[in-house]
């Protein structure tokens, strides 16, 4: 691990990310890398915490998404499955699932999905 992570680096892998540059495993990779263990996205929103031992990053929000009022399990299921949907696509599918936030822990490869009545669902990440 380098020593903390700069707001400038920051943006470069988030930019290289976003452009294809680097696929999603690589960008996993990058970020445990520099020090980042997790990350945290506002499905309302698209606005993504990424949290380190030493240091806190956010981004901008990108939509404006309505969550739904009931939490359907299949549906979110079927959104996680085609993980190769483009993000905003994800997230808006996400929102129709009921799906207020979900947490990605990159060293355990583990990701956490919470619903509107803080029902969960965790995914092994296959990276």
């Amino acid at each position: 691990m380098k020593g903390e992570l700069t707001e400038s680096e920051f943006q470069e892998i988030i930019r290289r990310r976003s452009n294809g540059e680097i696929n999603f495993p690589q960008f996993l990779e990058e970020l445990s890398q520099q020090g980042i263990n997790e990350y945290e996205i506002e499905v309302a929103t698209g606005q993504a915490t990424y949290r380190g031992g030493h240091s806190e990053f956010k981004t901008d929000s990108q939509v404006s998404l309505v969550i739904s009022d009931e939490f359907n399990r299949n549906k979110a299921l079927e959104a996680i499955a085609n993980i190769s949907l483009p993000f905003l696509d994800f997230l808006k599918e996400m929102a129709g699932a009921g799906i207020v936030t979900y947490r990605v822990y990159i060293r355990e490869k583990k990701v956490i999905y919470i619903g509107i009545r803080e029902e969960k669902l965790e995914e092994q990440l296959k990276v």
